[in-house]
């Protein structure tokens, strides 16, 4: 009688395989849904599962690993999920960018422009663009295949007819290749640009869905719009990082007792920033 051997990543090799195959499926048809057989995890879905097992099948022992929530290397939710991975890997963790080959992330992408040598794996709750207008998976199927957005687009007209622009504010609907649309996961508008020809491998994963997608390195991705309107992102005026001074970020907005206060919400990108200008000065 054989026993069981603990395999390096959690799971055993033939459940690795399988995502593999799921993740290879995907970045051959870029934008394209993917089913898969999601295991259980030790932390609830809905709380990261997809992005973890589709970063648990892929990482190797070689591999430098970043885990960022909402671009905070120090939330309870990255923490506790880069606990977890190097606790059953062994791989080396690390804050900085540049240095990781594995960056696993939850509504954020990170400021520092990636590299081929990176794969950016996302932490997905709602996989369907289509579910938003059309709650039938079996019409989303025809809509996907027959490349019928028309229930997006009068979304987006009504929006834009009454408000000026679409209230979309995450998970704002793009074009994969010139093909498929798709659901970028919760990340900002101000995101949402960093996807388009994006040299890193970009897998999205969706535990308690059950379902992997991919964006492949350098593919075309664009955001639904109508050709006479500018896609607008985030605007912060005249408001900096209280922390770093950076102008040119993504800021997040913190009320407290003596007023709203703004600060990076890349934490790498703010400590690098900050120690740049303590630098030179």
């Amino acid at each position: 009688m054989t026993t069981n051997k603990v395999t390096f990543g959690f799971f055993d090799e033939d459940a690795k395989k399988e995502i593999r195959r799921a993740s290879l499926k995907a970045v051959a048809l870029p934008g394209y849904i993917v089913p898969f057989a999601s295991r259980e995890m030790p932390i609830a879905r809905g709380w990261g599962t997809g992005g973890l097992q589709v970063t648990l099948s892929l990482i190797t022992e070689e591999d430098t690993l970043k885990v960022i929530d909402q671009g905070c290397d120090g939330s309870v939710n990255a923490v506790n999920i880069r606990e977890f991975i190097v606790s059953v890997t062994g791989v080396k963790q690390t804050m900085a960018t540049p240095e990781a080959t594995v960056i696993q992330t939850r509504h954020r992408v990170p400021e520092y422009p990636l590299t081929s040598n990176q794969i950016l794996v996302y932490q997905v709750p709602i996989p369907e663009v289509l579910t938003i207008v059309e709650p039938d998976t079996a019409k989303q199927k025809e809509m996907h295949a027959s490349v019928d957005y028309s229930k997006l687009w009068v979304l987006l007209y009504e929006d834009t007819s009454q408000f000026g622009d679409s209230r979309i504010s995450s998970r704002y609907p793009v074009r994969v290749n010139d093909h498929f649309v798709m659901d970028p996961s919760p990340i900002p508008k101000y995101d949402i640009p960093k996807l388009n020809n994006n040299p890193s491998l970009q897998l999205f994963g969706a535990g308690r869905e059950k379902r992997i997608y991919a964006i492949p390195p350098y593919t075309k991705v664009e955001p639904l719009k109508f050709t006479d309107r500018e896609f607008i992102i985030e605007d912060f005026g005249d408001k900096c990082c209280e922390r770093c001074g950076a102008t040119d970020v993504y800021l997040d907005e913190v009320h407290q007792e003596d007023g709203v206060h703004f600060f990076c919400s890349d934490t790498y990108h703010c400590d690098t920033n900050k120690n740049e200008v303590e630098d030179a000065a």
